[in-house]
């Protein structure tokens, strides 16, 4: 992935008070990147997500946090997602 223009601390102030984060992936795009959009953080993939292991590992990353901290509570399968991360 390219390197983001976010930092954690402003990925940080988009979580909500029950830890949850709104995320919207871009599957197939032709560069990777990550963005805030309208108070969500939009990330673009190159490949399809698959199981929702893509959007984890990089939105750990992000966040400079483990893969073991992130649970995807909505939208699995969906672009527009709901991430729990656990401290």
């Amino acid at each position: 992935m390219s390197a983001p223009t976010l930092t954690p601390e402003a990925i940080t102030a988009l979580i909500s008070d029950r830890n949850e984060l709104s995320l919207r992936v871009v599957p197939g795009a032709k560069l990777e990147k990550a963005a805030i959009e309208n108070g969500a953080l939009k990330i673009w993939l190159r490949t399809a997500p698959e199981d929702g292991k893509a959007n984890k590992a990089i939105l750990a990353k992000l966040l400079g946090i483990s893969v073991s901290q992130l649970e995807i509570t909505h939208g699995q399968t969906a672009r527009e997602k709901r991430v729990r991360i656990s401290y």
